[in-house]
């Protein structure tokens, strides 16, 4: 039996054996609430199976041990009317003063005109409970007799911080403004108001995501984490279901690159995670009305409940629906993050940049191949970046005027193996009839720095320690470490590093020129493509960060190399 089968059973049950109970919201919106064709295609009685992922949310905020409800989703998944459904079950069953906030007071107005005036007024359960004078009943604030709801935007710090309240509506808080001027976050202080309830409050936040660091993601992150699982009909493995396993024939598209929309929009099936069989879009109604919702974070407080919902489980949109909109939308300006936000229910990163392998494929040059040398070096470097598992080195060439080509690349188990006789006497390259062997290089120490240091300073000056610094600005210095007279650790700028091998030399191509030899393998190439340049909102000092997003250790010898040209110079 389903959970939600078995809720609804309980449900059932308990209104026999108590009939003067209180009803749970989902009771209550199924008896109460009728639907106005404004509001939804499915005109009429309140109808769950038409959002079965929504049963166990209504269930949820009527929960007295629940105070804290955050819900993450996407545009089209029934959110709205979940929202208001909670708000009329709190006044006709469970009265308090109630606190609805969002981004501005217009937004306020417009969602009270818009939305919950005309459903106060069509359920049938509330109507008694209006007040006779219409100035009672205003836009932004309303006086029923058993309660009273103040409605405001975000940026009214005055209502925020002013009366107690015991239940918090705080809607798409993802949207709210920074304003600087305010005492502390509006959402902080929003929060703040239910203390006096703290008991018997409920705060109750909703929003589509912008970001990873904004509000809603955070307070995801924080509860438990529920998402809403969909059980395999072929291998029984439940799973939430993910944008990535959405599958269409790649004989829609031409020559040209272009899709045939409405054949993706007919074709697309979904691939089980476990056994790969792809379901038909026929089985999406009856697969999500038999899901259920399971926790993520375990640590999570137990009054804190929090859940993710996204398109693919929209009764408004087919998964071929999604896929074409995605494919529309995927080349547009904004398009990306557009579709992440308000399809998909999830945060974006506005990429300022990222590293492509075509990118890197594109340095690799058809005059040389590893552990030859094309040139005349000034001088021969060696980089590391040690690991738990194991050690990425490279070697790297360079002229006068900074131009670098890569002659070889490898692992090593230990650490200690850069210094090992065998090792060394491998690395020598000869161009014409002389030969060269690496003279200096850097090895990073972010991964066990007393390790780092004793290699180093038994290399005879071959290798010298270094560390990122987390710094917006600059590019490096040195300092002396106690314990290894006479051994300097080289202290970099990571980002200003990133900036100029990422951005610079493999993206724009800017001098001096950079080379990879033509036998590069893929696990080098890949080690170039783990970071991207992000934007961040929440930082006027520093716009942008990088984020490692695949392994990326050869790409970070390579950055070395570049630092070893800053101290050489």
């Amino acid at each position: 039996m389903t959970l939600l089968l078995e809720n609804d059973l309980r449900e059932q049950l308990a209104r026999i054996w108590d009939p003067g109970r209180r009803p749970s919201a989902l009771e209550w919106a199924q008896d109460n609430v009728t639907l106005d064709k404004r509001f939804t295609p499915r005109p009429g009685k309140y109808d769950a199976d038409y959002t079965p992922y929504l049963r166990q949310l209504h269930l949820w905020f009527s929960n007295p041990r629940v105070r804290q409800l955050t819900f993450v989703k996407s545009a089209q998944v029934g959110g709205t009317t979940w929202l208001a459904n909670c708000l009329m079950w709190a006044i006709s069953e469970d009265p308090g003063p109630i606190l609805y906030v969002t981004s501005t007071n217009e937004n306020a107005k417009s969602w009270s005109e818009r939305e919950l005036h005309p459903r106060l007024r069509a359920c049938k359960a509330i109507k008694h409970l209006l007040p006779a004078n219409e100035d009672d009943f205003r836009k932004t604030e309303m006086h029923f007799s058993t309660c009273t709801i103040k409605l405001v935007g975000a940026c009214s710090e005055g209502n925020l911080a002013s009366r107690a309240i015991r239940y918090l509506f705080a809607d798409e808080v993802d949207k709210w403004p920074d304003d600087s001027s305010l005492e502390a976050p509006a959402l902080e202080l929003a929060i703040a108001r239910t203390n006096f309830y703290r008991k018997i409050a409920k705060v109750c936040l909703t929003s589509t995501p912008t970001v990873e660091s904004a509000a809603i993601w955070q307070n995801f992150l924080a509860g438990s984490q529920h998402r809403y699982h969909i059980k395999c009909p072929d291998c029984g493995t439940a799973q939430p279901l993910r944008f990535e396993q959405l599958k269409w024939p790649e004989h829609h598209r031409d020559l040209a690159g272009a899709w045939d929309l409405e054949g993706v929009a007919d074709e697309t099936t979904y691939a089980c995670e476990a056994c790969e069989s792809h379901w038909p879009q026929s089985m999406q109604s009856d697969l999500i009305r038999a899901g259920e919702w399971i926790a993520g974070n375990p640590k999570a407080p137990t009054d804190h409940i929090s859940a993710h919902i996204s398109a693919l489980y929209s009764p408004q949109m087919s998964w071929g629906d999604l896929a074409r909109t995605f494919l529309q939308k995927k080349d547009s300006p904004g398009g990306l993050h557009d579709f992440h936000n308000n399809f998909l229910g999830i945060p974006w990163e506005n990429r300022a940049a990222s590293v492509k392998e075509s990118s890197i494929l594109a340095l690799r040059s058809t005059d040389y191949r590893i552990r030859d040398l094309p040139i005349e070096p000034v001088i021969v470097t060696l980089c590391a970046d040690p690991g738990e598992r194991q050690t990425h080195w490279t070697v790297e060439a360079r002229i006068a005027t900074g131009e670098s080509w890569v002659i070889d690349y490898g692992t090593v188990l230990a650490i200690e193996d850069l210094i090992s006789p065998d090792f060394l006497a491998q690395r020598s390259y000869t161009f014409g009839e002389k030969t060269f062997t690496p003279r200096f290089g850097l090895i990073d120490s972010g991964w066990s720095a007393e390790r780092v240091y004793s290699v180093c300073a038994k290399s005879g000056g071959l290798y010298i320690p270094s560390k990122g610094s987390s710094a917006a600005f600059g590019t490096w210095n040195q300092s002396t470490i106690n314990g290894y007279p006479g051994l300097r650790l080289v202290t970099y700028v990571d980002h200003t590093a990133k900036i100029e091998l990422y951005l610079e030399r493999i993206n724009k191509k800017m001098p001096p020129p950079f080379h990879l030899p033509s036998d590069a393998g893929n696990d080098f190439i890949v080690g170039h493509s783990g970071q991207q340049l992000l934007q961040n909102k929440h930082s006027r000092l520093a716009p942008f960060y990088w984020k490692k997003v695949a392994e990326d250790h050869y790409g970070d010898c390579t950055k070395l190399h570049g630092v070893a040209w800053w101290v050489i110079k």
